[in-house]
């Protein structure tokens, strides 16, 4: 053994450039490999997400893909039943009684039974009296329970759901998912694997580097050149909004008339879908009638004019400092560049996360598919409620709205909402961001047939 060791030393000695040329070339069509994907699987598609989840707090585009929700979101915001029949109610909206689908089964073939069901959703006692039914308890009325239901439904201690597909494999780091391998039964559909990136940034090195063939939900598209081998899908994403937050108890920003005014002077952002409201158009409580906003230079001045008459004029001449998000620099230096046009010392400051102290915020927030904003804007949110708006009227509007169980009455609140709020000008809102996906033309095909689970029109 030692004599044969010794002979292939020697071997390598005498042929050592040979032996480095053959290790660099390895190493060359390693990286190819690795940027290119020669060795490319037709029956497969590797996915990049942003962010860092856990197990028991899986992202929507995974649980969609491996699961559905008792109910479903229409594009007006109304919910139906999906995996229900239907639900019954009763008059003060503080029980609720939901009946499975007959015929349900897990991806593992086993009978969906209401008791495999497990919710997180507080204050809320839940029970079940047969395997059919579900019924919720609540200590107050709340009539939108049902949009709380659309989160897609696993198996109590288990990752199983209905399907299409099935979580085959978890790679963690600690206690955080890295990789998740999902596999389905029907051959139509290709292998995915998911790789988890902690941030945008480092999601693009990977996708750059070939780590994932598409990558889901980046905020930025101008992040990656359009060539031939590359390609993007965008559709706005109506479950949030871009929105400035005034500080309304500030010095400066509590006067309404000012926060009209900036309102009235911040641009419409181009090649957005532009938000007037806090509801996307298509809601069924949305009110087309309500006050309108953005890009009206002569408003912002007559509303100047008025604040003006009410407040000193050294405060005016005050900094006004606008805090934006990283990914939301741009969009901030437009607002600033607009308020200044009408006289104000602004300045931009960008910040990741949310400052405990600010005067104005551009910040993307997400908001409920069902028209009760009462976390965003009702006075007692303190958590929630980052402007500190406080309204009698919009409190009560927002009161109401949670008990009442009509559609129609319902309605009434929230027009009136929206025009007490849209009124008092705690924020002003600018566009519905988009949903961004990124990917090789060559999987193309694969993620078509991926992009009707992850609700993504093709």
């Amino acid at each position: 053994m030692k004599i044969a060791l010794l002979i292939c030393l020697q071997i390598l000695k005498r042929n050592k450039f040979w032996v480095l040329g053959v290790v660099v070339v390895l190493i060359i069509l390693a990286l190819v490999q690795v940027k290119f994907n020669f060795l490319y699987s037709k029956n497969t598609v590797r996915l990049g997400l942003i962010g860092t989840y856990q197990t028991h707090d899986l992202p929507l585009e995974v649980t969609t893909l491996i699961s559905e929700g008792l109910v479903k979101v229409e594009s007006d915001g109304r919910i139906k039943p999906n995996l229900v029949t239907g639900w019954e109610v009763n008059n003060d909206a503080t029980n609720f009684k939901f009946k499975l689908k007959d015929g349900l089964k897990w991806i593992d073939n086993t009978e969906v039974k209401a008791g495999d069901l497990s919710f997180n959703i507080p204050n809320i006692d839940i029970s079940f009296p047969d395997d059919k039914t579900i019924e919720f308890h609540l200590k107050e009325a709340y009539s939108p329970l049902p949009s709380l239901l659309t989160k897609p439904i696993l198996k109590k201690g288990t990752l199983l759901g209905t399907g299409p597909y099935q979580i085959t494999k978890v790679e963690k780091s600690r206690i955080f998912i890295t990789k998740l391998s999902l596999e389905s039964p029907d051959p139509k559909l290709p292998k995915i694997y998911i790789r988890f990136y902690p941030s945008e940034k480092i999601a693009v090195t990977g996708f750059n580097l070939g780590e994932v063939e598409a990558l889901l939900g980046f905020s930025n598209s101008k992040l990656f050149l359009n060539t031939s081998q590359i390609s993007i899908k965008q559709k706005t994403d109506f479950n949030k909004i871009v929105t400035i937050l005034f500080q309304t108890k500030d010095s400066i920003l509590s006067n309404r008339s000012l926060r009209q005014a900036l309102s009235y002077q911040t641009p419409k952002i181009s090649g957005e879908e532009g938000a007037d409201n806090p509801y996307p158009p298509k809601l069924w409580a949305y009110d087309p009638d309500s006050k309108k906003y953005l890009s009206n230079p002569d408003e912002a001045k007559a509303a100047l004019e008025r604040a003006k008459s009410q407040m000193p004029e050294e405060k005016l001449k005050s900094e006004l400092l606008l805090t934006a998000t990283p990914n939301l620099e741009e969009v901030g230096k437009t607002v600033v560049g607009s308020w200044k046009s009408l006289g104000f010392d602004a300045k931009l400051r960008v910040e990741s996360g949310i400052p405990q102290n600010f005067q104005a915020l551009l910040i993307t927030q997400s908001i409920p598919s069902d028209p009760d904003q009462y976390f965003l804007w009702h006075g007692t949110q303190t958590k929630t409620n980052l402007t500190k708006y406080d309204s009698k009227r919009a409190d009560k509007d927002l009161e109401d709205g949670r008990k009442i169980i009509t559609e129609e009455e319902r309605r009434e609140k929230y027009f009136d909402f929206q025009k007490t709020l849209l009124e008092d000008a705690p924020a002003t809102f600018l566009y519905f961001p988009k949903y961004n996906i990124v990917y090789l033309k060559k999987v193309e095909e694969n993620l078509n047939k991926l992009l009707p689970l992850l609700q993504f029109p093709n």
